[in-house]
């Protein structure tokens, strides 16, 4: 039987934070992943990276951002077991993330 080498069939990804840069990328993927969905806007974007730059992720194939993940930590006592995404994700400013919060909350995945 002929030995088969793995490294043929894996997959080239490159996760890494996200950049102000990946802004039209990300944009896109929102338009394919969400249509018809209101996408980032640049200043929502430029807050998050300024609070929780360490949260916010995009991977990559073939240098093409394919999947992105955004988040940040809260304290969950502080919000009703019935809340929303606007009032978590401060509108898509996380401008509520608190560092010593118990709870890392993710606002957006996409793939």
């Amino acid at each position: 039987m002929a030995e088969l080498d793995l490294a043929e069939f894996e997959w080239k990804l490159v996760i890494r934070n996200l950049t102000i840069d990946d802004f039209d990328a990300l944009v896109d993927l929102q338009l394919k992943c969400f249509p018809g969905m209101q996408t980032w806007r640049r200043e929502q974007l430029e807050s998050q990276l300024k609070v929780f730059p360490e949260g916010q992720f995009v991977v990559q194939y073939d240098d093409q951002v394919v999947a992105s993940a955004s988040s940040l930590v809260v304290d969950f006592n502080q919000y009703s077991e019935w809340h929303n995404w606007g009032v978590m994700s401060d509108n898509g400013f996380i401008r509520n993330h608190d560092p010593s919060g118990d709870r890392l909350y993710g606002i957006e995945i996409m793939v």
